[in-house]
């Protein structure tokens, strides 16, 4: 009897426990933009090329999105080709779960030579940045109660050449602001050819706006190189990272208070449970 008892008391303080749990917030795109550009001067037997491009901002209704790229190929006097291929984006979505926010940014850039002669070398450079306004919204809860954030993710960087010498910087800087601006959470990373991940925990409340800010960089230089008859070299560089912004309620002092209550209770039924016997 005393065991089916505690069975029921356990049960019913977990349910409560729960329940309280359950009762998620919901965040709210409020405002953003995404915006990045592409940035490539490259030189092969004295003659330059300057490869420039921009990310459109497709945002809409719940979500942010900019992408942006482009395919150039050049004849080169006296002969050879040079060729680029760029795309970069980033995006924001809070349509697909109401309790949390996608996010995602990254860009590719290949940079190709064909020619016999000399590679003076390349500076190509991508810049990304994304920013929102993300507002957390009752789904029951009184405003002002306290709710958990939580922001994790995972990021890489890759980078090759198959001929001159190259100096690669990729970076990706996260932000995460309270309505004072203050930094509620932030993630500086990675090294050029290195992959990591975060993840970040902090307290807000209902009726608060966070800022949440997102920028991407990356650079690859190259060193001159002589190119012999034939020659075909290519320089790239990628990097993504993937990660999610979620809310969950934090348990109010009294439910955690009224749980080991009912623990210290199922305690003493069994230990009088076994004093009986």
């Amino acid at each position: 009897m005393t065991m089916n008892f505690s069975k029921t008391l356990l049960a019913t303080l977990l349910a409560t426990l729960g329940a309280t749990a359950a009762q998620a917030a919901t965040l709210s795109l409020v405002s953003g933009s995404v915006n990045g550009s592409l940035a490539v001067l490259a030189g092969v037997n004295d003659q330059a090329v300057a490869v420039d491009a921009g990310i459109d901002d497709l945002s809409g209704s719940g979500y942010l999105l900019g992408a942006g790229g482009n395919d150039v190929s050049q004849t080169l006097t006296p002969a050879g080709t040079l060729t680029h291929l760029w795309s970069a984006s980033a995006s924001l979505d809070t349509t697909l779960n109401p309790a949390s926010a996608a996010f995602q940014a990254g860009s590719i850039s290949v940079l190709g030579v064909d020619a016999a002669g000399r590679f003076d070398g390349s500076d190509d450079s991508t810049t990304v940045l994304l920013e929102a306004e993300l507002a957390i919204l009752s789904t029951g809860e009184a405003e002002g109660s306290a709710v958990q954030v939580d922001v994790s993710g995972v990021a890489d960087a890759l980078f090759a050449s198959t001929g001159p010498d190259v100096q690669a910087l990729t970076t990706f800087d996260l932000v995460v602001r309270g309505a004072d601006s203050r930094i509620l959470g932030s993630w500086q990373g990675l090294p050029a050819g290195g992959s990591g991940s975060f993840s970040l925990r902090f307290q807000s409340q209902i009726g608060q706006v966070l800022s949440f800010s997102l920028s991407h960089y990356s650079s690859l230089m190259a060193d001159g190189l002589a190119l012999g008859a034939g020659a075909s070299h290519t320089l790239e560089a990628s990097a993504l990272l993937d990660g999610q912004i979620s809310v969950s309620a934090v348990p109010e002092p009294e439910t955690y208070a009224l749980f080991l209550a009912g623990l210290a209770a199922i305690g003493l039924l069994q230990r009088r449970s076994r004093s009986a016997h």
